[in-house]
């Protein structure tokens, strides 16, 4: 059975990537007749007119909406997966930078020393300065959720 408005409106609102403010203005100027009758409509008409991207629809329709915000990006796509955790395309809140997030899963935190493998490639890539070669421009850590922040090429 699909989400109903109301359901998706929560969870969206609960992502961080758009309020419920800003949905209930947004749906407040289509026309009654063109108004979506369910979360998966709406969150399909809000693909259509990018206000969100496939890949957050999805996660937000399927309850995962909280891992789409990371300190000050807003996870736009999935760019690839490896063993120690995902890439993720992404936009600065602030500087509307498009970047690449390295992130590692919260499977790769079990086993021992990965974290502090990950704090030797950070150090490691800071120091890098080459044309050929994608900058990092930060590291974070959001919650249990440490991420690497890179040059998306």
């Amino acid at each position: 059975m699909p989400l109903t408005i109301e359901q998706f409106t929560q969870r969206l609102a609960l992502s961080g990537v758009m309020t419920a403010d800003d949905l209930r203005e947004w749906l407040g100027k289509v026309p009654a007749a063109k108004r979506p009758r369910d979360g998966e409509q709406l969150a399909r008409e809000l693909v259509k007119r990018k206000r969100l991207t496939a890949y957050q629809a999805l996660e937000v329709y399927l309850g995962k909406g909280q891992s789409l915000v990371l300190g000050n990006y807003v996870v736009l796509d999935k760019l690839g997966e490896g063993g120690m955790g995902v890439v993720l395309k992404a936009e600065h809140r602030r500087m509307k930078r498009i970047v690449a997030l390295k992130v590692i899963s919260p499977e790769a935190l079990k086993a021992r020393g990965v974290v502090q493998r990950f704090e030797r490639e950070v150090q490691a890539v800071a120091k890098l300065e080459h044309p050929n070669i994608v900058t990092a421009y930060d590291a974070d850590q959001e919650g249990e959720t440490h991420f690497l922040v890179m040059q998306y090429v």
